[in-house]
């Protein structure tokens, strides 16, 4: 049988064929239970559930004349049905009896929606079942600029944004499906849109500040707030105010990473560890004074270790998305004996789809640590950073990938692809297809594309840090996804929207190769201006499809320069 996750223990026994079931629930059951039960298949296979009121979200299911399942807890039941639906998916079991239980008590999934795409409150519905199917139990969505805070004003207009229904709404059905949507909010570093504004420029670490290179450039650099400011705590609890009454949740993610500017304006000289504890702290005591449990990423305080425990009991995010990843900072909070979530990435950033071949062996790594380390948790991470290009569809390798080693750490899951096919794009053999396109796509860098955009626009050269591919690559490359279209093409997908999305990913890695290729040569590989003007409605179709407009004109502008430039 082919199961995300695989499960703990099974006993082999003879296959038994199984298109559908009639389940029978204990009375009063939790209704959550019973509307996951209401979406199984209907057949002649008797099932019978039996619920417990203990801790936890193990169950065991017993395979005989009637299939039984004992759960601890509701949650149990619930991912216990789960796992019979993706047996009847299967057409048959092969067991007598199957123990499972969660290695990491939080599961979570953590989407970007700030940094250009912002889902349709229909396309998160889809995305919430997809990961209660595979037994996620936290939603965290990333929000800086999206949300209209009044503080945003005149801003969240025009970048696009979420509702406050819409939250509210989203809350509600990932409750539904034993899922808790923690909210996410910057509240020191990350704050460049508010930053630039006339308003607020006065509370930018960085003194009279001003755009030197491609917006997507600047916000991930300069978007630190004055912590020396009274004002500034005043605005970051505005914000705090606005937005944790929509959330059910007991937890707050105050976020607090990546503060690059600290100390380099405003409070230059002063001592950076001190200025970044003192200012977490007021944020941290605030959302305890509001019941909730706060909690936040680690990369700052652990280049300050020796102030950690100055910040109370705090939930700390341990991220690291390298393939060759260490467990250092994992293993100095391990130590430390603080509560800590590891947290892997997609490695879709940067990129129309998700880097495989380095997100498979970072998740496996990361999950490995923390389960050796007693990390509470796994928050698997999907950034947007660039315009977030990327669709959901090309980043579900990696989501489900860590869904399955969220739950079961040690398996090998050396049948992952097929069981990938199976139960999510539903074509035999597509799981390699979208592994060869993500191994083509290496060397066709849109970072490399901004930076030349960049260049072009303000003089300004960002070269410098990153590897610059070279021409026989990309001819190389070009080649590869050429020969992957007409199976992509050709190919009945029972997943139809993935399908759709990896025909115009791989068309428009052709048209980032050509202009790569003619940037750096002055050949276009056979596709020109026209080319990409018909890539990009195709493209805006299925973006369309998933987000609301967000920064797709910001895209769609600098792709059509830049065709301009290298394929008239």
């Amino acid at each position: 049988m082919k199961l995300i996750p695989e499960v703990k223990e099974k006993i082999v026994g003879k296959k038994v064929s199984i298109n559908g079931c009639k389940i029978t629930l204990p009375q009063g059951c939790d209704k959550r239970v019973e509307a996951l039960a209401n979406k199984l298949p209907s057949g002649n296979t008797k099932v019978i559930v039996n619920i417990g009121n203990e801790k936890g979200e193990g169950y065991k299911i017993s395979f005989d004349d009637t299939i039984v399942i004992d759960a601890l807890s509701a949650s149990g039941a619930f991912y216990a049905l789960q796992t019979l639906r993706q047996i009847i998916k299967n057409g048959y079991y092969d067991v007598t009896e199957i123990s499972d239980a969660p290695d990491f008590e939080v599961r979570g999934f953590y989407y970007d929606i700030t940094r250009g795409r912002i889902p349709t409150l229909e396309s998160l519905k889809k995305l919430v079942d997809t990961l209660a199917y595979h037994k996620i139990n936290m939603l965290q969505l990333y929000v800086e600029h999206v949300f209209p805070f009044k503080e945003y004003d005149g801003i969240y207009q025009r970048t696009g944004y979420i509702t406050a229904e819409e939250t509210k709404e989203l809350d509600a059905y990932c409750k539904e499906n034993f899922i808790e949507l923690v909210p996410s909010l910057s509240c020191f570093g990350h704050l460049y849109e508010l930053l630039q504004t006339e308003k607020y420029k006065h509370l930018c670490e960085l003194v009279d500040h001003e755009q030197k290179t491609v917006y997507w450039q600047q916000r991930m650099a300069h978007h630190t707030i004055d912590p020396s400011n009274p004002e500034s705590f005043e605005l970051i609890k505005s914000l705090i105010d606005q937005y944790m009454p929509l959330f059910t949740s007991d937890k707050f993610n105050i976020c607090c990473d990546e503060t690059f500017d600290l100390g380099k304006g405003r409070n230059q000289g002063k001592d950076v560890g001190e200025l970044y504890v003192g200012f977490v702290k007021k944020i941290l005591d605030y959302v305890r004074s509001k019941g909730k449990t706060p909690m936040m990423w680690g990369d700052i305080i652990n280049a300050h270790s020796e102030l950690i425990d100055e910040l109370g009991e705090t939930i700390f995010l341990s991220w690291g998305y390298d393939a060759n990843v260490k467990p250092d900072t994992i293993n100095k909070l391990s130590k430390a004996g603080k509560v800590q979530y590891v947290c892997p990435g997609c490695n879709n950033w940067t990129s129309l789809i998700e880097m495989i071949q380095v997100s498979v062996p970072n998740i496996t790594k990361m999950t490995q640590y923390g389960y050796e380390a007693g990390a509470k948790g796994v928050l698997n991470t999907c950034w947007g950073d660039y315009g977030h290009i990327s669709p959901i569809y090309a980043c579900m390798y990696s989501i489900i990938y860590g869904a399955a080693r969220s739950w079961n750490a040690s398996c090998e899951y050396e049948g992952f692809d097929e069981a990938m096919d199976l139960l999510y794009y539903g074509y035999k053999g597509a799981s390699k297809i979208v592994k060869a396109l993500a191994l083509s796509y290496r060397t066709c860098y849109w970072y490399e594309l901004v930076c030349d955009y960049s260049n072009r626009m303000f003089g300004v050269d960002l070269m410098k840090a990153w590897r610059q591919v070279q021409p026989e690559e990309l001819n190389e490359s070009f080649n590869e996804v050429e020969e992957l279209i007409p199976y992509l093409m050709s190919a009945n997908w029972e997943n139809k929207d993935a399908q759709e999305a990896f025909l115009v990913i791989a068309k428009g890695t052709e048209c980032m190769m050509a202009m790569l290729m003619s940037m750096k040569t002055g050949e276009k590989l056979g596709m020109n201006e026209t080319d990409v003007e018909e890539w990009l409605k195709e493209f805006t179709n299925i973006y369309l499809k998933e987000s609301k407009m967000g920064e797709l004109k910001d895209f769609i502008k600098a792709m059509y320069e830049l065709a301009t430039k290298y394929l008239k």
